[in-house]
């Protein structure tokens, strides 16, 4: 099935300046557009709104109102040429990205289908995404759905779900329509989707044009709707080549700084650093070597990346009678560039953040990627399918798990899990069934219990179908214990709590 998911940044060509320009951030900005004799504002930031300074409203009219407001000439130019850098980042999300720059809309479109189990699932992917677009000093509203028309619909208009009820309760403004069609359709009281969606089709062309039947038919689907992808910048490379071939690592190691102080020279430029990169050793029979680099942060630093350079060379075999080595900043993004702290404790935190995100890389480096992982939650029932490790030099900094992620892993669920869980035998229950004596080891009687949490699957999933009746207990000697009870009875000891 396909998935569209839309991102919308609200008042972008403010949020560009904000972030060009810092200063604005505090002040009251309005951007106006000039033609002729006449001028009138293109968009107000939240200050300026509450001073009742409105979109096409004529400047001298909103100079009156605020004397005191930052106006500045809104240059379509830098907005567009920001977005498509924005686009051109989110390709680590998915394949296709494409962008709509019309009618004062800002939105980046992404085909996340078959993409959402590479962060847990949607929301992993799409909060995800959130973070960074932060990071990179953007707020935005993201939707998916099985549309283009719907995500673009919920992400303006704010549903949480795209179903056909809620679809029909949107403004007509959602149906990516001109604004005077809006102004039309209100003429004839058509105010919701639902409205129009009741109407024959064939009836609105001749009053309304074919563009509103075309918007409708690719909300629901019925009219297919491709993006566009954002072409993507060419990519940054350095190489070298050799007439005589080599075979010496030395002589690799000798190249490498080279060719890595011209890409950091170029995305040193553009204010950008690496996030992957990738070294290519080729020989005369076109036999390629490929050794991948990535960092935790994005990063330009010529020491650092030269020694996880040299870390994966010493683990890899080099290949004889090289004639080509090739370098390429295969995942780049913005710099996270942050403002020195006045005090010595958070200073001392930074500094030391950065030393593990440096040990993090260069054990990746030293072991490999799939050697230095962290452990997150996944949406699964039954406990020990419950975790997944992802690894941290991969990991895009700054992700923290949900805050009743952490809820659940540090209070309901045992620090230790049993694999496979380990059967008990259970002497003495009460009239609830509960255990008051098990055997597991040695003998154990249980003082305390808490409420049976009960755990079941359908038959659809991988691992059958699956009931368990969970319960925490307490022994008399405080020891707690984790057990559960299956369809057949047998009570299993599952997890302990330290």
């Amino acid at each position: 099935m396909k998935r569209v998911l839309c991102v919308w940044l609200p008042d972008f060509p403010i949020q560009r300046l904000n972030n060009e320009l810092p200063e604005t951030k505090s002040a009251a900005c309005v951007l106006y557009f000039e033609t002729g004799n006449r001028a009138q504002v293109v968009i107000a930031s939240p200050e300026a709104k509450r001073h009742g300074v409105r979109s096409e409203m004529p400047l001298a009219e909103a100079q009156t109102l605020i004397d005191s407001a930052l106006f500045l000439p809104h240059d379509v130019e830098a907005d567009s040429k920001e977005l498509r850098r924005l686009a051109t980042l989110c390709y680590g999300y998915s394949p296709f990205v494409g962008l709509e720059f019309s009618d004062g809309a800002h939105c980046l479109t992404l085909d996340i289908s078959g993409c959402g189990h590479l962060f847990g699932d949607e929301s992993g992917l799409a909060r995800q995404l959130v973070i960074n677009l932060a990071e990179w000093g953007y707020f935005a509203h993201v939707a998916a759905a099985n549309t283009l028309g719907a995500a673009w619909a919920i992400a303006r208009y704010g549903h949480c779900t795209g179903s056909d009820r809620r679809l029909r309760s949107l403004p007509v403004e959602a149906l990516r329509i001109p604004n005077q069609l809006v102004t039309k359709l209100r003429e004839f009281d058509l105010q919701r989707i639902g409205q129009i969606s009741a109407l024959p089709e064939d009836s609105l062309p001749s009053r309304f044009g074919r563009l509103l039947n075309e918007r409708i038919g690719q909300l629901y689907g019925r009219l297919d709707e491709i993006i566009v992808p954002v072409p993507q910048p060419e990519p940054i490379r350095a190489t070298w080549t050799t007439e005589e071939t080599i075979s010496a690592r030395q002589a690799i190691q000798y190249v490498c700084p080279n060719l890595l102080t011209e890409i950091l020279n170029t995305l040193k430029s553009r204010n950008e650093g690496l996030l992957k990169l990738t070294l290519l050793i080729k020989n005369e029979s076109a036999e390629t070597t490929s050794i991948e680099i990535r960092l935790a942060r994005p990063d330009n630093s010529l020491p650092h990346v030269l020694k996880l350079l040299e870390l994966k060379l010493e683990r890899i075999a080099i290949p004889k009678r090289i004639c080509t080595v090739q370098m390429e900043a295969s995942v780049i993004a913005p710099l996270q560039t942050r403002q020195q702290s006045l005090f010595s404790e958070t200073q001392d935190s930074a500094d030391t953040n950065r030393a593990v995100r440096s040990l993090i890389e260069r054990l990746s480096a030293r072991l490999g990627e799939d050697a230095v992982v962290r452990p997150h939650l996944l949406p699964e029932a039954i406990p020990e399918q419950a975790v997944g490790f992802s690894s941290l030099a991969g990991a895009a900094s700054g992700q923290k798990p949900p805050a009743n992620e952490v809820a659940l892993a540090t209070t309901t669920r045992p620090l230790v899990l049993l694999s496979p869980p380990e059967p008990v035998r259970v002497d003495s229950v009460d009239s609830d069934g509960i255990p008051r004596s098990f055997y597991w080891q040695r003998q154990h009687r249980v003082d305390r219990n808490t409420s049976v949490e009960r755990i079941s699957t359908g038959w659809w999933q991988d691992s059958g179908a699956t009931r368990r009746d969970y319960y925490l207990l307490e022994t008399s000697t405080g020891a707690r214990f984790w057990l559960f009870r299956n369809l057949s009875k047998q009570w299993f000891l599952h997890g302990l709590f330290e």
